[in-house]
């Protein structure tokens, strides 16, 4: 007795073998980056693939089961490219990326703890180098202050050793020059 043969799923398109797997990362950058609903990603499907997809249940099933595993995967990446940049000197928007980046990992089931990890180490040493620049900025500032108060201190012991003038004019000079 023959078996009859089996009918093709509806939804093997996007999660078969239809996409290559060059599509179904293209699909995930919709769904991901570019926050495309789940119709209009069918609607694109079809129109750039030639691959028709049933229902958005079927687009749910693969954002979850092929979509948000290659956006952590990404962020891994993306981590792994933060460390990989000069002394830390990220811009501010990177930053944020980054805090962004290590909140999606650290809240999804499975986190990957060594990617947590070097997050948090990237996190961590941008504060430092923030901090660090503030303080260098202060010694900064002290070393001109000090420079300028010595200068006046040198001044006013010039004005102080000059017998050529006299005590009221040594005043004068010594009141215009601290400002009285």
């Amino acid at each position: 007795m023959k078996q009859p043969s089996k009918k093709a799923r509806s939804d093997a398109g996007i999660k078969g073998k239809q996409l290559t797997d060059s599509q179904k990362a293209e699909v995930a950058a919709w769904l991901i980056d570019e926050n495309l609903g789940y119709k209009e990603a069918r609607e694109r499907i079809a129109e750039r693939f030639g691959v028709f997809v049933k229902s958005d249940s079927t687009v749910s099933e693969f954002y979850h089961s092929f979509a948000l595993p290659w956006k952590y995967a990404r962020s891994k990446g993306v981590a792994d490219e933060f460390e990989k940049l000069a002394e830390g000197k990220f811009e501010e928007a990177a930053l944020k990326r980054m805090k962004q980046l290590f909140f999606e990992t650290a809240s999804a089931p499975g986190a990957d703890l060594k990617s947590l990890k070097t997050f948090a180490k990237i996190l961590g040493d941008s504060h430092k180098l923030t901090l660090a620049q503030s303080r260098l900025e202060l010694d900064k500032r002290k070393v001109k202050l000090l420079e300028a108060k010595a200068s006046l201190a040198d001044q006013a012991t010039a004005i102080a050793n000059d017998k050529q003038l006299s005590e009221e004019e040594q005043g004068a000079r010594m009141r215009a020059l601290f400002r009285m």
